[in-house]
């Protein structure tokens, strides 16, 4: 009976990882044009990495948050390393 509910649980959050994976074209289209539209709002880029942080803790959208991260240390390298040592404190690179 316990090892049901356990792999219930495992199945649902796998589940809901798939679901946020089928997001990340939308997500990683948002991710190239601020880089190519080469947007400078540190608000704008900042709310797209606090929204890829959260998805990086789920199990997805490291690579889009690390190629955001990676153009916005040319922008405000301070900010950046606030976002990497997030990053890092999450069990990131």
């Amino acid at each position: 009976m316990e090892e049901n509910k356990f792999q219930d649980i495992k199945q649902t959050i796998r589940d809901f990882q798939q679901h946020l994976e089928q997001q990340m074209p939308v997500i990683a289209a948002e991710v190239t044009a601020l880089i190519a539209n080469e947007t400078t709002d540190s608000n704008t880029i900042e709310h797209t990495l606090d929204s890829l942080l959260s998805l990086t803790e789920m199990g997805v959208g490291e690579e889009l948050y690390i190629r955001l991260l990676e153009y916005y240390k040319t922008i405000d390298p301070e900010g950046a390393a606030f976002y990497w040592e997030a990053f890092d404190g999450e069990g990131g690179e």
